[in-house]
């Protein structure tokens, strides 16, 4: 097995080799990227920013409060049990939140937006539909 490692690692190095990896570009490239004006951060200063987090502790808020005073209803996120605490909430929540940064759901460029956006709107419906549950169920 260590063979088989060591021959894949070889092979790797060897195609590595053969590439011509123009250093100095990657270099220009770094800095314009921190030099333009966009980013990948969340900001609280960003409308959709800030509604992303109100919307999620809206959604967070709801559920806590559909579990607790309607027996008939059940969490319809199949990420987690019918019947999720507080904490199973959030650690969800913050495990999403982390991937969705990782992938650029908080980047400023314009093409960019339609992931902010469709969170946005995503999160909406279900705390509407929150909502609309709490009221229609006994």
């Amino acid at each position: 097995m260590k063979k088989l490692q060591f021959i894949l690692l070889l092979g790797l190095f060897i195609q590595l080799e053969a590439y011509d990896f123009d250093f100095e570009q990657m270099k220009e490239d770094a800095e314009r990227i921190e030099a333009s004006e966009y980013s990948y951060n969340f900001d609280l200063q960003n409308p959709k920013h800030k509604y992303f987090v109100v919307i999620n502790a809206l959604d967070v808020a709801t559920t806590i409060y559909a579990m607790e005073n309607r027996n008939t209803l059940n969490e319809s996120n199949y990420l987690l049990p019918a019947k999720p605490e507080l904490e199973e909430l959030i650690l969800q929540k913050a495990i999403v939140l982390y991937s969705l940064y990782h992938l650029g759901l908080f980047s400023e460029y314009p093409e960019d937006q339609w992931y902010i956006n469709t969170m946005n709107v995503t999160l909406t419906a279900a705390v509407l539909s929150n909502l609309y549950h709490i009221n229609t169920n006994e």
